[in-house]
Parts: C-alpha cells; structure tokens; sequence
C-alpha cells in the first residue's frame, strides 16, 4: 500500500507539465476570503498551487486569507468588527471586486520582471478556471520555428 508521501510526489511527478511558468515572472501573490466565500480559490490552492509550485520551485507564492469580519463582529475587541461597515477587509484595499453578499471575489497579481503586474479577478471562478486564467497570463509564448529559415537548419542534427 503507498504511503500518503508516495501518493503525494506520484501526483506531482504525473501532473501537467504545461504549469511551466515563464522566467520573467517574478512572484504570485493570491488574496481571498477564506470561509463564507467562492470555492474556487480554495480549489486552486488544493489541486493546483502543489503542483504550480514544483514545478516552479524559485517562485514565491503568497497566500492571503482574508478573515471574514462578518463571523467576528461579536467580539468587541476585534478588529475586524466595523469591516464590513468601512468596506476594509484585511488589508485588501478598497475596490476589490465584491462577490455575493459584499464579500470579496478575491484577486491574484502576477508579478514579472520586465512587465506591470497583473491583477485576475478570482470572483466566481472555478479553481481550473483560475489556473487557465494564470496561465494565459504568465505562460511564455513559444514562436514556432518555420522550417526554410537558416536558424531552423542549423538547429537540425
């Protein structure tokens, strides 16, 4: 019987190898609310993040999870207790894309080297639309080689 270890570098060795990100990304920073909200960040974290982060192991990738203020607003002493009123959520700036109920959707900026950042709204998405949302975004585009050019003839063996 396979150890959960075993299983667990099984399915990363097996997962697909377009998760190759392009060298000019610089980092990934993933924002969102962690209860009370879309299941598709944390889809994406669960089947996705394991295998984006082998495959990339010098990317840095940040996790925020956002505390939902609306599950704290009992306790006097929180801080989160006029967040909902003032529209602050944990640091995420205001204007973040509102999912149902005044929740944020959630966001990840995709940071690169030689470019701006982008920002992929996450709000109502599911985890393997977020990953090919990413990777439309940070991918490196291949230009194919046409066969008559002299870099492709040398370039045979």
């Amino acid at each position: 019987m396979p150890t959960p270890v075993s299983k667990t570098f099984a399915a990363l060795r097996n997962a697909p190898a377009n998760l190759l990100l392009s060298p000019s990304v610089k980092s990934l920073k993933l924002s969102f609310v962690a209860k009370n909200a879309g299941p598709g960040p944390r889809q994406f974290l669960r089947h996705h993040a394991p295998a984006l982060a082998y495959a990339n192991p010098l990317l840095p990738i940040g996790i925020h999870r956002i505390p939902d203020p609306r599950s704290k607003h009992k306790d006097p002493n929180s801080p989160d207790r006029e967040a909902v009123k003032l529209g602050r959520w944990g640091g995420v700036p205001d204007g973040l894309q509102l999912g149902k109920g005044n929740v944020p959707g959630g966001e990840m900026v995709v940071e690169f080297h030689n470019a701006p950042a982008q920002t992929l709204p996450l709000a109502h998405l599911s985890g393997q639309q977020i990953l090919d949302q990413l990777l439309a975004v940070a991918v490196e585009k291949q230009v194919p080689r046409v066969a008559g050019t002299e870099a492709a003839k040398q370039a045979l063996p």
